[in-house]
């Protein structure tokens, strides 16, 4: 590392500049003349040197301002910058060198150094100072160090204990401190100077550093120190290695005999808790802390449930623990008292308490499941669970990784890298008995891909393969009769959507030998709507299948197939295939580089050998579907369900089965033909089906669940509507919950609910606004009762069954998840009773 010496140039200011040479004695006459006998003169001149006030540089200069003074008069002052860079060659910004022709006995001047281009920001360069008298007495110089980019200085400050507090001799005394820096904090300390004694630390940051931070040190008062004034100067480092000081706070320092004091002690604890949780207990004392603990009262009988505390060694004034409630068994939810305490040195006791001077005890409702954050921060946006290895997979969409929780653990495991911005997550459809594979499929939103992951035996995953989803555009030729000439008008117009998948649903159609194995896996999903899809689409998706096993795709278009008044759109839907270069699953073949999924017209064959043409007539406008749209499969991978997103009322929902397949034939005027090329799958809901479900459910749709067979889907809007295969209105939940889409069907519900006595497998589950679960008869529609929760779940909720048979719901909250067994019987006034005739 070099340092560079910068020449001096005349810098033009208010009074006259003169070009001088080095700083120091001249020794001509005209300088004893102005002087007045300054041969006799042997004081120095003084010289101050600091940045100039903020606001007077910018990103191509650097300001300081430098003061000087003399008892006669200066002869001449001086400033040069000096800059220290990675290079073996001198550099210059420019310097400062000022003669005085008249007495001047005080010189206060801001001066400014252009900045080299291309120098970054945050460049520390080095201003140093001088000045002479007459007489050729030359000032010590000074220097001080500025950033370059006019950048804010470093600031600190002392943030506890208040001025003029205690501090005892021979104790040792919290302090805290903040400090934040433009150019990064590196370190945080303090000087402290007080009767008979010196002290002084600071604590080093190691990188990443951060732009600003809070820490705690200790300040300790020996016994050999005397009765008086404490101060206290706080100081901070950035990564430049510049120092700035903060405000010094002046503390009484007396005799631990002078003191008669008592604990002043502050409690942290949430309204909600649960059983687990944590109750932090913090005091403060002059003479020391001897003792801290809490007490849990029964609010009915008020007998103390638990008490806890720690004994600590006394030295600290200010002193802090956190303890854990271990309640025993209580029958939750319930309400208790919390109180915490503190006793000093002179085995002085006391409690928390409130301004009025009187005891404070916490009224907290002690709640049901555990919360835990996610280890790094994110956003869930799904889950599934897997039974037999007992955990949660949790799409993180903000750190591109699924969470893994272990339920037996109720902790997070080492986290699975999967493809851009996760979203929707199934498990790979093995049998129909609702049992999965060991192969999670993830949707890269961020993407145009489908990540495989294997789960393994010890409930960790690896991502092994990640299937390109193909392009799929659709067409519309579009036949207008003109109102004036009575013509047909055609018109062929392109619609290219976003193929970025965003929720799954996993399906599958059954082996004919063996109902119960799976066949081809046909998966579900929703697509990311954009701004830049072709008019009149932007922002709304699509909904699609891939065939996982042959590589093969289907277009939603059922929902909009008919015509709309004086208008025919014939639609046409082509698929454009990944490149040949990525590596697709062994059981299917490589496709064309386009395939027509819909053609635009096609022969039909009758049985009697005739033939037709036909084409696929649609409503354009409903292709599309707003905002986000959930999908959701069944438990035993069947049926799925699709909800249109968005909060406009008269949202969509469509089912879908995976068995029917594609259409062979059709009736046209009581005839049957055949298909060319079949494309109308019989899975999905008939038009007037969805038509139907609108007039009976006129609502907004936040999020779908769907029971084990998929006889039953749930809708959630403004409530949750109860639907059945063929998408009729079986009844209404009157949930709340607003925004909050969470809600899932007991894992055993299957069926109507109407022919199970078993109120268990009824259950439905619903989130609310407030932190509860809301419980209902899925038969019945009636609301059983709630299970109160520490946090409002404000994503996805899932009921699963433990292999130990216990049901858990598992929901994302704004931190984590929580995980809530369900310990209580929930009964219902509604048992139902058929006889069959």
């Amino acid at each position: 590392m070099a340092t560079i010496h910068f020449p001096t140039r005349v810098l033009r200011t208010v009074g006259a500049l003169a070009l001088g040479g080095a700083l120091g004695a001249c020794g001509d006459a005209s300088s004893s003349a102005i002087t007045g006998g300054a041969e006799s003169d042997r004081t120095p001149p003084a010289v101050a040197l600091a940045p100039a006030t903020a606001g007077s540089g910018n990103d191509s200069t650097i300001a300081v301002q430098i003061t000087a003074r003399d008892n006669l008069g200066l002869k001449r002052v001086r400033v040069v910058a000096t800059q220290r860079l990675p290079i073996g060659k001198d550099t210059t910004i420019v310097g400062l060198d000022t003669a005085f022709t008249s007495a001047v006995t005080d010189f206060t001047q801001a001066v400014r150094f252009r900045v080299p281009a291309g120098t970054p920001a945050g460049t520390q360069i080095t201003v140093t100072g001088g000045a002479s008298d007459g007489a050729g007495n030359a000032a010590a110089e000074t220097s001080v160090r500025v950033a370059t980019g006019n950048l804010e200085p470093p600031k600190v400050r002392l943030t506890a204990p208040q001025p003029g507090s205690l501090f005892v001799i021979g104790k040792s005394g919290v302090l805290s401190f903040s400090a934040s820096a433009r150019l990064k904090v590196r370190a945080v300390g303090y000087t402290a100077t007080g009767p008979g004694f010196t002290a002084g630390d600071s604590t080093f940051f190691r990188e990443p550093l951060r732009d600003s931070v809070s820490i705690l040190d200790t300040l300790v008062v020996p016994a050999t120190a005397q009765t008086g004034v404490l101060t206290v100067t706080p100081f901070v480092i950035d990564s430049l290695g510049q120092r700035a000081t903060g405000v010094p706070t002046s503390f009484a320092v007396q005799p631990i005999t002078a003191v008669n004091s008592t604990p002043v002690v502050t409690s942290g604890v949430t309204r909600r808790v649960e059983t687990q949780d944590t109750v932090r207990v913090s005091a403060s004392d002059p003479t020391g802390i001897r003792v801290l603990g809490f007490e849990i009262v029964d609010t009915v009988q008020k007998r103390v449930l638990l008490a806890d505390s720690t004994v600590l060694s006394g030295q600290l004034t200010v002193a802090e623990a956190t303890f854990r409630f271990r309640l025993p068994s209580l029958t939750l939810p319930a309400p208790v008292y919390v109180r915490a305490f503190a006793t000093n040195m002179a085995q002085r006791r006391a409690y928390t308490r409130m301004a009025s001077g009187a005891d404070r005890v916490d009224s907290v409702l002690v709640v049901s499941g555990a919360t835990r954050d996610l280890p790094n921060g994110g956003l869930l946006a799904d889950g599934v669970y897997m039974n037999r290895y007992d955990r949660l997979y949790l799409t993180n969409i903000d750190r591109n990784q699924v969470e893994v929780f272990s339920l037996s653990r109720q902790a997070f495991e080492q986290p699975i890298v999967v493809g851009s911005r996760p979203w929707g997550i199934v498990g790979w459809p093995r049998r129909r008995a609702g049992v999965q594979g060991d192969t999670l499929l993830v949707a890269n939103s961020g993407g145009t891909n489908i990540s495989y992951v294997q789960v393994g035996a010890d409930g960790g995953g690896t991502e092994v393969y990640r299937y390109p989803l193909p392009n799929i555009i659709a067409y519309s030729v579009t036949s207008e009769l003109s109102a004036t000439t009575g013509e047909i008008m055609r018109t062929r117009k392109v619609y290219d959507f976003s193929d970025r998948p965003q929720f799954l649903a996993a399906t599958c159609e059954t082996f004919s030998t063996n109902g119960d194995s799976c066949g081809d896996v046909k998966l579900v999903y929703s697509t990311t709507p954009t701004p830049g899809q072709t008019t009149p689409f932007p922002n709304k998706g699509t909904i699609r299948w891939e065939n996982l096993t042959r590589c093969t795709s289907h277009f939603f278009f059922e929902q909009a197939m008919g015509t709309a008044a004086r208008r025919a759109d014939t639609l046409e839907v082509e698929r454009f295939a990944a490149h040949p270069s990525y590596r697709l699953p062994s059981t299917c073949e490589q496709p064309p580089e386009m395939v027509t999924l819909v053609p635009f017209i096609q022969t039909l064959t009758g049985l009697d050998g005739s033939r037709r043409l036909y084409s696929i007539e649609v409503e354009v406008e409903k292709l599309a579907f707003r905002d986000t749209t959930f999908v959701r499969n069944s438990g035993n991978f069947a049926r799925a369900i699709l909800g249109e997103g968005g909060s406009v009322r008269g949202s969509r929902a469509i089912g879908f089965e995976a068995d029917p397949g594609l259409q062979e034939d059709i009736q046209i005027a009581g005839r049957t033909w055949l298909f060319e090329t079949p494309v109308i799958d019989r899975g999905i809901s008939r038009p007037r089906d969805v038509s139907d479900y609108i007039a009976n459910a006129f609502s907004s749709v936040r999020g779908v669940a769907i029971n084990f067979d998929g006889a039953l889907s749930a809708i959630r809007g403004d409530s949750t509507y109860i639907i059945d295969q063929q998408l009729r209105l079986q009844g209404l939940m009157q949930t709340t919950g607003g925004p909050n889409a969470g809600f899932d069907f007991h894992p055993l519900n299957a069926g109507s609910g109407a022919f199970t006595p078993d109120i268990g497998r009824r259950l439905a589950f619903s989130a609310s606004m407030t932190p509860q679960i809301e419980v209902f008869d899925s038969y019945c529609y009636q609301k059983l009762g709630t299970i109160e929760i520490r946090d409002p779940i404000i994503g996805p909720i899932k009921a699963s069954l433990r292999p130990n048979g216990q049901i858990v719901l598992v929901g994302a909250s704004a931190r984590g998840v929580v995980v809530v067994p369900l310990e209580r019987e929930f009964n219902s006034g509604c048992t139902p009773s058929f006889s069959r005739r």
